[in-house]
């Protein structure tokens, strides 16, 4: 894992915490939200993370410290642009690229080095991190081909009524081949309806371009819940809770 480097995206405002507080500075349990993500980064092995940082940057820097490397990112552009920022950051990289929000607690170590040997193992262009829930809301759905590799990921804002019925769903976690993955995001084109640039759109200009994308679709689905609202967050406590509870039985 030490020829791989993560890029944990944390630039985003979360305007739907209705707080003055950067969302993911929120508390769950003993830490701050993005912390999750970065234990779970170090813990993997990773040779360095890249967090993408934005606003509220100095708060976010104030938690994780001085161990990470640091690219901002002006204004609110989406997760194409993000990780283009941190590209300027790559130069001469040839490892593997993760990818993953900073808003996602369960993600796990494990998770993290079983995606990279999932694609090391399908020698994939890249390999998504997927997950089956029953009501999949705002989550991308995965759309396959007739080779059960991924064809393209929908924002679910995007998607048509037949898309929205797919109950499999797009984490936000990717492990890339960096030489593939590199070369296309100039190539990214800023969505008509967000005025973003997606990072699912790298998974279509992949499949058109005959790279294979494989999926690692995780029997927990929890791993992959983020925190978006208020609500959220609430349910992410909850089940911390219980997953201690558990612990200690």
């Amino acid at each position: 894992m030490k020829d791989v480097c993560a890029v944990v995206l944390a630039a985003g405002k979360g305007t739907r915490m209705r707080s003055g507080l950067i969302k993911l500075a929120h508390p769950l349990s003993s830490q701050p939200l993005v912390k999750f993500v970065t234990d779970a980064c170090v813990e993997s092995g990773v040779g360095r993370t890249i967090v993408v940082v934005g606003y509220q940057a100095d708060k976010v820097k104030s938690i994780l410290g001085e161990k990470f490397e640091y690219v901002y990112q002006e204004g609110r552009l989406g997760t194409g642009d993000a990780v283009r920022r941190a590209a300027s950051l790559l130069g001469g990289f040839q490892g593997e690229l993760i990818v993953l929000p900073g808003d996602a607690p369960f993600i796990t170590s494990s998770a993290l080095v079983g995606l990279v040997h999932r694609r090391r193992e399908t020698k994939s262009a890249a390999t998504v991190l997927t997950a089956v829930l029953p009501r999949p809301s705002h989550y991308g759905r995965i759309i396959r081909n007739g080779y059960e590799q991924i064809k393209r990921i929908v924002e679910s804002r995007n998607a048509g009524a037949e898309e929205l019925r797919i109950r499999e769903v797009n984490s936000g976690v990717y492990c890339f081949d960096s030489q593939k993955l590199l070369p296309l995001l100039p190539l990214l084109t800023r969505d008509t309806k967000g005025g973003e640039y997606y990072l699912t759109d790298v998974i279509g200009l992949l499949h058109q371009q005959g790279f294979s994308v494989e999926a690692m679709r995780v029997s927990d689905p929890t791993v992959v819940l983020g925190v978006n609202t208020p609500q959220e967050l609430k349910r992410a406590w909850k089940i911390l809770e219980k997953q201690k509870k558990g612990k200690r039985k």
